[in-house]
């Protein structure tokens, strides 16, 4: 008798407890995935009354407040069960529990978010990391349709629009679009961007060599300057500029007479293959992202503030307009002048500063840079968000 078939053999009698123990812990798995669902599903009863609560009283449906909140919450449970190393990542906590949320506000009806589109751009990309995968996400073509899609009101309540990527710097249209709008900033979001060299699926094998075309967003195209200069022969290659990096992998598609530059979820999207990965010459490629809305944010204590002002025309006017956030101490993190598109020389400036406008010493620090502007307006309060 081999040791196979000696019942007395140190594996047979091993095997039996093992799989005891297996079929223990897919018994518990099965009782605990039981408890998880009735729990979620009482989760979304407790999401509706509180929708119709607010739909009754005229509030919004989405809070990035809330949802902060609520971060901050699972952050502290996971915490307290298992101290600083729980078995499951706080950060997936976080995505698990953005889809159970987004699933909530779709059962409430709302909302419906307008982005810079086609599917698969970026704009998507932060508007669904956002709002999960539940939203109901409206591609429209340009961000000024963005802006006046959330303007109209009638079915989008908010909007997804760049605003300044760490590569190239402010998105100027973003900006110049605030000048006329009333609209507020909502909330913000990072995405890190990496980009793709994608290519239709046939021929199944693509030399670099061979590629005389490519469909890219401008930004895009200088993210990846240095790398489409050092792998393809730029000089017999025709650049044709596309409204986002999807929209240039929809034509790689349709035409397939050249490659994009675009993301994953784009070749996905569209049917394409990747040939190269990551081209960007930075790996700390980030987009930040502004949620436009009609109303504006409660505090959250973890605030950051947008103001948009145009200078007096004297000497001094830029030092007295940043000097009364230096005297309170509150940082400034981010400044930007665009043209006033009124007056040669004249330039708006866009600041960024930690704080809320409903906060005493903020309210303070605005009544005295209005003494030294032509015009202020802020653009909105909005919990902060680290950069990844």
């Amino acid at each position: 008798m081999n040791s196979d078939q000696n019942p007395e053999s140190p594996g047979s009698s091993d095997a039996p407890e093992s799989g005891d123990a297996l079929l223990g812990f897919r018994q518990e798995i099965d009782e605990t995935d039981r408890d998880i669902v009735r729990l979620i599903l009482r989760r979304a009863e407790l999401a509706k009354a509180i929708g119709e609560a607010k739909r009754k009283q005229g509030g919004a449906v989405y809070r990035p407040d809330r949802e902060k909140e609520v971060y901050k919450n699972i952050a502290k449970i996971a915490g307290e069960l298992y101290g600083a190393a729980p078995p499951f990542p706080v950060q997936i906590l976080e995505h698990v529990y953005r889809e159970i949320m987004s699933g909530s506000i779709a059962i409430e009806g709302g909302p419906r978010v307008a982005y810079l589109g086609p599917e698969s751009s970026f704009s998507h990309l932060a508007t669904r990391f956002r709002f999960g995968a539940s939203v109901a996400a409206v591609p429209v073509d340009t961000i000024p349709a963005v802006f006046r899609a959330v303007e109209a009101g009638r079915d989008v309540s908010f909007g997804v629009v760049p605003v300044e990527n760490t590569i190239e710097g402010p998105v100027g249209i973003t900006l110049d679009s605030f000048i006329n709008s009333e609209l507020k900033v909502y909330a913000e979001h990072y995405i890190r961007v990496e980009l793709n060299l994608l290519a239709p699926l046939e021929p199944a094998k693509w030399e670099l060599s061979d590629i005389r075309k490519v469909y890219t967003i401008r930004i895009a195209r200088e993210q990846c300057r240095n790398w489409l200069e050092n792998h393809l022969n730029m000089r017999n290659v025709e650049v044709v500029e596309t409204s986002s990096t999807a929209a240039a992998a929809k034509l790689v598609a349709e035409r397939g007479d050249g490659v994009a530059v675009a993301s994953e979820l784009s070749a996905e999207t569209y049917g394409l293959q990747i040939l190269r990965r990551s081209i960007q010459d930075s790996p700390h490629n980030v987009t930040r992202f502004f949620v436009l809305g009609r109303e504006q944010c409660p505090p959250t204590g973890e605030d950051k503030t947008t103001i948009m002002c145009t200078l007096r025309d004297k000497p001094g006017s830029l030092y007295n307009m940043l000097n009364p956030f230096e005297e309170r101490g509150v940082n400034l993190t981010r400044i930007e002048s665009r043209p006033n598109r009124s007056t040669l020389g004249g330039y708006n400036f866009f600041t960024d500063f930690l704080g809320h406008h409903q906060e005493a010493r903020i309210q303070e620090i605005l009544a005295e840079v209005e003494e030294h502007t032509t015009t202020l307006k802020v653009l909105g309060s909005f919990p902060s968000m680290k950069m990844p």
